[in-house]
Order: C-alpha cells, then structure tokens, then sequence
C-alpha cells in the first residue's frame, strides 16, 4: 500500500516574514473555530491573532512576565482565547472586550501549566495540564461560553 500523496505538500503563505514574527519557538497554533480566515498563535511572551489576509498580526498580547505554554479559542465566544505561562496561570483575553490587557487571570497550579483543552458541547469546562503531569479541570462562568450580542458580526 502506497502512503505518499499523490503530489508533493504545497506552501501557500509563510507568516511573520514581513515582522510580527514570535522571538522564539511557537507553541501552538490555531484557526479561530468561528471564523476561519483568524488564527492564534503562542510563542515566547506573547500571543498574536494573525489573519490569512495579512502577513503581519491584527493583534498582539502585551509582553507578558512569564513564558507562554499553549493557549486556544473559545468553541463558542468569536473573540475569546485563553493562554496558559509558567508561572502556573491561566489568562483570559476577551478581543472585544479589551485589546491591549487580559480580562482575566487565575493561578491553576504552582507548576508551569503545558496545555489547555476547552469542552466543545458547551463549552462550560476547561482542563489544564501542569509540567508535574497534573490536570485541573475548571467551570467556565456564562461570560466566558456564552456568545455575547452581535460578537461575530464585530469580529468579522
């Protein structure tokens, strides 16, 4: 049985080339499940939400104090992403709320925290993994899994 595609991988857009680029290793990567022209990126310090449209980002999360882990989109709130550091935090970044500062930040461990996972169905759960091999699972609160009004009509 033949495994290898039929034709070679092809390289549509490479990302960052032009600035904006991460100053080091880029631990996740993912499409905005909403829209998906929107990416989120997490590397070194920052996050940054890029779209296929431009090759510089739309936005970038301030310089944290704490390296960036992991970090991904809400299932169901189009501007909302959560970022996982170090320093055992979790950050909340609500776009359309506040661009430039998190909305909310919670210590989850006192282990650096390597991945998050958001629950699909609803999207009332989180789980964090923690560098000691530790998950805790979280409730969301309605804000952060409700969709607010008109929030993919202004993320578009």
């Amino acid at each position: 049985m033949n495994k290898r595609p039929g034709r070679p991988v092809e390289i549509n857009q490479k990302y960052g080339l032009q600035g904006g680029k991460h100053h080091g290793p880029v631990y996740a990567v993912q499409r905005n499940p909403s829209i998906h022209k929107y990416f989120l990126t997490v590397g070194d310090w920052t996050a940054k939400i890029w779209s296929e449209e431009l090759k510089t980002p739309l936005m970038q999360t301030k310089y944290h104090n704490s390296y960036l882990t992991d970090g991904c989109w809400s299932p169901h709130r189009k501007g909302l992403f959560f970022l996982t550091r170090m320093d055992g935090f979790l950050d909340i970044w609500d776009y359309l709320y506040r661009q430039n500062e998190v909305a909310y930040s919670y210590k989850i461990s006192d282990n650096p925290l390597t991945s998050i996972s958001i629950s699909l169905g609803e999207g009332k759960m989180a789980a964090i993994g923690d560098s000691e091999g530790s998950v805790t699972m979280i409730q969301l609160c309605k804000p952060l899994y409700q969709e607010q009004p008109g929030e993919k009509e202004l993320m578009n």
